[in-house]
């Protein structure tokens, strides 16, 4: 069976590749889709009188877990069947920055809410939400 695997691999060396690019793709998505949700109900938290700052902590933690995991999900050949435009991997600085920027509102919303401060929680999620806007139109084929 190990032969056959390793011929086969030797044979079709995309075939593995392909799939390992559908599963960064799908789980880049994932990441974005999480991010979209839990931007939305940390969102809707920080609006209430008084916030469930537990909550707000746990979500703001998968939040910046997410954001973690896209700032490295955009290496060079990962661009075959994705959404993002060819400018992600052909001028990556600005899309980077872009990262980096949501990262930061991420960190900022995490470190927010360890205090317990409500507005600097706002200006981290704003500053991240703000991001994504901008990521979206310069580097999503469809928004």
């Amino acid at each position: 069976m190990k032969k056959l695997i390793i011929s086969l691999c030797v044979l079709f060396p995309n075939i593995a590749f392909s799939q390992a690019s559908v599963d960064l793709i799908n789980a880049r998505q994932q990441a974005f889709v999480h991010i979209e949700n839990q931007s939305e109900q940390v969102e809707d938290m920080l609006d209430e009188d008084t916030p469930n700052w537990n909550e707000i902590e746990s979500v703001s933690h998968e939040l910046y877990k997410h954001s973690q995991l896209l700032s490295t999900a955009f290496p060079e050949g990962s661009q075959d069947g994705s959404k993002a435009k060819e400018a992600v991997w052909g001028k990556p600085e600005k899309f980077n920055q872009l990262m980096q920027e949501m990262d930061s509102g991420f960190v900022q919303l995490y470190q927010a809410s360890l205090k317990q401060d409500k507005e600097a929680a706002k200006t981290g999620l704003e500053q991240a939400q703000d991001t994504c806007n901008a990521c979206h139109r310069s580097y999503r084929s469809r928004f």
